[in-house]
């Protein structure tokens, strides 16, 4: 394959996935929601291949040719054997009227400008989340329930939620304990702890910060949308298996009477927040072989997105460790 018809193909594979990728997401739904966790692999690990796929853009067009030199003699020549070493076919000699080096710095400097974007994202969230647990909790007691450490916040109206560890963890009303059994509240104790070692919050907020840079992308705000409809199939179903369907059903449908008195900011972690689809998901979840078809369609998609980048910068990664020779 010449570096042209790679450079055709990595952008018509990206535009596709990018504008198609919603769609195929939909209809593979009642396949994925079988299986949350991979799903949410495939969903934020998705996101991130795309944008390393994006990123590779630059040094395909950087092996087109040879462009204008912009760095004196010794380093341009340089730059030319490293491109001719990371180059795993031959180069071609259209003349992009880039230079070579200006090609490559760019995925570099937008790496690096998106990397900085999201670790600001991640402390603005760190910030706000600890000012709002802090003023939640200050009044909390840390109870033994059931087994699990947790803390209990009075207050009238039934919730829990999860919070990351080292702000709180498992977090229950006064109401919750009054309003459930014995059996219902083992089911919203192992949801929630499902939550917590399946590092759900860590997923969440590193795809809800990339998306704050990249939602313009179709794929990109399905996925941040979708995602957390996931998390919460993957922590019923370990709380399914561990108190019951029953069990857990009666717990949610108990707590989503009160869903309109819940605090705002709570809902993005309350177990009642993506509403009656999960509850049919748990009663009678899909079967049969719907959704298959373009959940195997998104995940080959994926796998040639990764193939593509692992082809570009490798090459790159292993020259520059060799010295280019």
């Amino acid at each position: 394959m010449t570096p042209l018809s790679l450079a055709a193909t990595v952008v018509a594979g990206l535009l596709a996935m990018a504008l198609l990728g919603p769609g195929m997401l939909r209809r593979a739904t009642p396949a994925l929601v079988r299986v949350p966790r991979l799903a949410v692999a495939l969903l934020s690990g998705g996101v991130v291949l795309w944008v390393g796929t994006v990123l590779a853009l630059g040094p395909v067009l950087a092996w087109l040719g040879p462009g204008p030199t912009v760095l004196p003699g010794r380093a341009a020549e340089i730059c030319q054997r490293c491109l001719a070493a990371a180059t795993p076919c031959q180069r071609g000699s259209v003349d992009t009227a880039i230079p070579a080096i200006l090609l490559l710095a760019l995925p570099m400097m937008l790496t690096l400008l998106l990397a900085v974007g999201v670790a600001r994202q991640l402390r603005r969230h760190r910030h706000a989340s600890r000012h709002a647990t802090q003023a939640l909790l200050r009044d909390a007691r840390r109870h033994r329930v059931h087994g699990h450490d947790v803390a209990v916040v009075d207050a009238e109206t039934p919730f829990a939620f999860a919070l990351p560890a080292r702000r709180g963890g498992i977090v229950l009303s006064t109401g919750t304990l009054a309003a459930l059994g014995g059996a219902e509240l083992d089911a919203v104790l192992a949801h929630e702890r499902a939550h917590l070692s399946q590092r759900h919050h860590l997923v969440s907020v590193v795809v809800a910060s990339l998306a704050a840079y990249l939602r313009w992308v179709p794929l990109v705000a399905a996925v941040a949308s979708a995602l957390p409809h996931y998390l919460e199939i993957a922590a019923d179903n370990q709380a399914r298996r561990h108190a019951g369907t029953r069990a857990l059903v009666s717990a949610l449908v108990k707590l989503g009477e009160h869903t309109h008195a819940v605090p705002r900011w709570v809902h993005a972690h309350a177990l009642h927040a993506t509403g009656p689809d999960r509850i049919r998901q748990i009663v009678q979840p899909s079967g049969g072989f719907r959704g298959a078809g373009p959940a195997v369609v998104i995940t080959g998609s994926l796998m040639m997105l990764a193939g593509v980048a692992v082809a570009v910068h490798l090459p790159y990664i292993s020259a520059a460790l060799s010295g280019c020779v």
